[in-house]
């Protein structure tokens, strides 16, 4: 597959990536900025080095298939010298004696038949191009799905502060209740201790989701080359998934964008080509060169000379190097191939997987919001029942834990599910829907 429609894209990249600005010092309470999903994915791709080195390789390959391009065109030369000493020289051009000269020569060169040679470097020199610039393109989404992991691990871990401090305060809340039912003679002096070791598990609970929060700021701002760390804007995490479009649809797009799929390819295709170019060596090279040349005794030049040589070369022996090389291209080559072919089996396997991954998280998703539902309905009715003292702590608490734990897994569902379409996507090799 060719890709010389993301060429002016990466070349953009790679100019954007040049314009970086060194990062700046960590200041000292500095609030860190809020990013959005795909603010966040932005930054990333100038600022992770596997991405810029993937960068780097393609400027390295396209240097390459420019060179290639290159031996298709004559070369020229243009040189002139200047000479002169305290003693005379026998000069072997004039026969004469002289002391001083002058000469310039221009000088041209083709090489008319290569046997191959130059079509196969320059088909060797376009694959790996293709290759580097398929490697590029996962490298990105793969940024890109580390950035998602990462991103959504510091939006649930806000989330998880905000249900901390619920929990922190339906626990005061309970222990007032203990101690009102105490004074009354409807409780005993155990409900509230009971109620007082809970609002310490849950001041507890508090500091650990601040200091979790804080460690997932720091590495979300690292990926993103900032200092100070970075929040996620709220309402990061998603609630549904995308509309998928069918399997066989999916897996014939990720069979012909997928970027693992194209670089297998492409590496196959110029495994192809190195075994064509060493099939070569055995071809003779013609070539054509000439030259133009004036010279003379006194400033500017004033005779004049040219030449022209056709010269035509065979290789008949060369200690079976050829041989050699047409064995080594000749196993590389069945080796790019079942790779290739593993490649096409394993995106299709990941396809179905991912799509799988991502239905599964969606029930999850369902399954989970219906027990917070269901989880804050019964602590409700527990807390009635307390309040009128038809249930003991034990149970109110029990009905509270069964609430933290309930909102704990709907956001992991959540946070799941975000980071199971990014792979998914990954797998493509294209975006299912725009990052907010």
């Amino acid at each position: 597959m060719k890709l010389t429609w993301l060429r002016p894209v990466l070349f953009a990249a790679g100019v954007a990536a040049g314009a970086l600005r060194p990062v700046p010092a960590r200041a000292q309470g500095a609030e860190p900025p809020v990013v959005t999903l795909a603010e966040a994915i932005r930054l990333a791709l100038d600022h992770d080095p596997a991405a810029v080195a993937a960068d780097a390789a393609v400027a390295g390959a396209s240097a390459d298939f420019l060179e290639a391009r290159g031996a298709w065109l004559p070369s020229l030369s243009i040189s002139s010298t200047y000479a002169n000493s305290s003693n005379q020289r026998f000069d072997q051009v004039s026969g004469r004696l002289v002391s001083e000269n002058y000469s310039a020569r221009l000088a041209a060169s083709y090489e008319i038949f290569s046997g191959g040679r130059r079509l196969a470097q320059h088909r060797v020199a376009g694959a790996r191009l293709n290759a580097a610039e398929a490697d590029l393109l996962a490298q990105r989404f793969q940024t890109a799905l580390r950035t998602t992991e990462v991103f959504y691990a510091a939006a649930a871990s806000q989330e998880l502060v905000a249900l901390a401090d619920q929990r922190l305060a339906r626990a005061e809340q309970q222990l007032e209740f203990a101690r009102t039912r105490l004074e009354v003679g409807t409780a005993t002096r155990s409900d509230v201790l009971r109620a007082e070791i809970e609002v310490g598990n849950a001041r507890l609970a508090q500091v650990d989701a601040e200091t979790a929060r804080r460690a997932a700021t720091l590495s979300l701002g690292r990926l993103l080359g900032l200092a100070n760390g970075a929040r996620p804007a709220s309402t990061a995490l998603p609630e549904r998934a995308p509309e998928l479009p069918p399997l066989e649809d999916m897996v014939r797009r990720a069979e012909a964008r997928s970027p693992e799929v194209v670089a297998a390819r492409a590496r196959a295709a110029s495994f192809d080509a190195q075994s064509w170019a060493a099939r070569t060596a055995y071809l003779p090279s013609i070539g054509l060169a000439s030259s133009y040349d004036w010279f003379a005794f006194r400033f500017p030049p004033d005779q004049e000379s040219w030449s022209l040589r056709l010269f035509v070369s065979l290789p008949l022996f060369n200690g079976f190097q050829r041989e050699a090389a047409l064995k080594r291209a000749a196993a590389a080559d069945r080796g790019a191939r079942a790779r290739e072919r593993d490649a096409t089996i394993a995106i299709g396997n990941a396809i179905e997987s991912g799509r799988a991954e991502v239905a599964a998280a969606e029930q999850r998703i369902a399954i989970a919001s219906r027990s917070v539902d269901l989880a804050r309905e019964d602590l409700r009715v527990q807390e009635e029942r307390y309040r009128i003292g038809n249930a003991t702590i034990i149970e109110l608490q029990t009905s509270q834990v069964a609430l933290a734990d309930a909102e704990v897994a709907y956001i992991g569902a959540r946070q799941a599910l975000g980071v199971a379409v990014a792979r998914l996507e990954a797998t493509l090799g294209e975006r299912l829907t725009e990052a907010p």
